[in-house]
């Protein structure tokens, strides 16, 4: 083929490719602005009448006023339809690539929370590693919208909280697949990690978390809230009476001169007198806009320390909400939280009271073995801890080394101990197996198993602490 021909033949095909770029319609949306990221689903109702609120991270352009950040919400017969219609509502598919966190609300059923779990497991929607966690004081969709009115998006907030009791904290934390694996273990039952939002008054009254290792009761903490709500009440009603009478006053000396002026001026008087109401109303209405916006930030919320699990499982098909002082003994006995802060309160060393004494758990090793022993059956916990003290100080005093460490060494050994009994006994009476009893015995002793009975099931707790320097 002659040269001049492979250039005409080269021309045409330029041409035809020109042609058709210029008459092939483009496409109207990037990719991007067709898509949103769901990083926090929340799930709500039974099977056949589903719920279900996603935190969307929604691309925007730059400059634009847009939301980064939403809370959208749907319904449909099962999680499937109501996730397909929560897509058509938006107008948007739904990546859940970034999916970190599942909230369940408070009625959700354990029959349907299988299903839910499993359609997210199955589908691909949410992975194996995807957090676990439950509304005991909510639906979802009120937590998520709680969340978001926050002032930051509930990814930053909650999927960061989560990730934080996960490695940095003394938390127990739930992923998906651990949940699945629990439910479907001869146990089938296990637990989640309840979240909730707060206000800043509650927190403050002394919330604590769920690795302390303390020995203040309930009541007395009730007590001591009800004590600072209590003088906090007189301190507000004191500063309302004095501001009150400081407006009397002012407004007696503003009627008196107005008395004056109405005499020496008459119809002058009344455009004074007018003005001086208009004034007054001014500042009652800044004062009321001031009130209004302290009790805004009175009210503010903000996640607090997850120091309660809710139990599904059992009997009953509600999640059952173990309090504080029952789910510290589920802590310890978790083999995933390893960092936190572990406190004792009102505790005497050698004839010296102590109010407080705080650690940092930076260790914790947990064994389990079983076996059936003169006809019981008998599981042994063996747990070792590491901790280092927060106050320097006590380990200047020269009785630290002498007769302090083993002290508080043998207080915290104490403390953890009766932290797991009490939590084995929260299972024998409400008689779900959520701490994997018979789990144990099917792995490690085949004859206890088949002879296994949670009601008379024999627990030995052995905790050896050490305080390092």
């Amino acid at each position: 083929m002659k040269r001049s021909k492979k250039i005409l033949i080269y021309k045409i095909c330029c041409v035809a490719f020109g042609a058709i770029l210029l008459f092939v319609p483009q496409r109207g949306t990037p990719y991007a602005d067709i898509r949103v990221l769901a990083t926090v689903l929340g799930v709500d109702g039974t099977d056949g009448n589903v719920t279900v609120s996603a935190q969307l991270a929604v691309p925007v352009a730059q400059g634009s006023d847009g939301k980064a950040s939403t809370v959208a919400k749907a319904t449909g017969g099962s999680i499937g339809e109501a996730l397909e219609n929560l897509e058509i509502g938006l107008g948007r598919r739904i990546d859940f690539g970034h999916l970190s966190t599942v909230a369940i609300g408070q009625d959700v059923l354990l029959q349907d929370l299988r299903l839910f779990t499993g359609y997210l497991m199955s589908s691909g929607k949410a992975g194996p590693g995807t957090y676990l966690v439950h509304c005991p004081q909510s639906t979802a969709a009120d937590f998520l919208n709680g969340a978001q009115d926050m002032g930051e998006s509930s990814d930053a907030e909650l999927d960061s909280f989560i990730a934080f009791s996960k490695n940095g904290n003394h938390v127990s934390t739930t992923t998906l697949l651990r949940f699945l694996q629990a439910l479907n273990s001869t146990s089938h039952a296990t637990y989640l990690p309840c979240v909730a939002l707060e206000n800043e008054s509650a927190q403050n009254s002394g919330v604590t978390g769920a690795g302390e290792g303390n020995g203040m009761k309930n009541e007395q903490r009730q007590e001591i809230n009800d004590r600072q709500q209590e003088q906090s009440a007189e301190k507000e009603g004191q500063e309302n009476k004095q501001q009150g009478n400081k407006q009397q006053d002012k407004q007696d000396q503003n009627e008196k001169q107005e008395e004056g002026k109405q005499q020496e001026k008459g119809s002058s008087g009344g455009q004074s007198k007018g003005g001086e109401k208009g004034g007054q109303s001014q500042n009652d209405q800044k004062q009321s806009g001031g009130q209004s916006g302290g009790q805004d930030g009175h009210q503010k919320k903000r996640l607090v320390a997850a120091n309660q699990v809710a139990v599904y499982g059992g009997e009953t098909p509600e999640a059952l909400v173990l309090d504080p002082m029952v789910t510290r003994g589920v802590v310890w006995q978790d083999k995933h939280s390893d960092f936190g802060l572990v406190e004792l309160r009102n505790m005497q060393m050698n004839g010296t009271d102590i109010a407080s004494v705080s650690a940092r758990l930076m260790g914790k090793k947990v064994r389990v073995s079983a076996d059936v022993k003169n006809g019981e059956n008998v599981l042994n916990y063996t747990i070792k801890l590491k901790l280092r003290l927060d106050d320097s100080q006590i380990c200047g005093n020269p009785l630290f080394y002498t007769q302090w460490k083993n002290a508080l060494e043998k207080a915290y050994e104490s403390e953890v101990r009766e932290n797991v009994l009490r939590t084995v006994q929260a299972c024998k009476e409400h008689n779900v197996d959520f701490l994997g009893f018979r789990e144990y015995f099917h792995k490690f002793s085949k004859k206890g198993f088949k002879s296994f009975d949670l009601s008379t099931l024999v627990v030995h707790v052995h905790v050896k602490a050490d305080i390092i320097t």
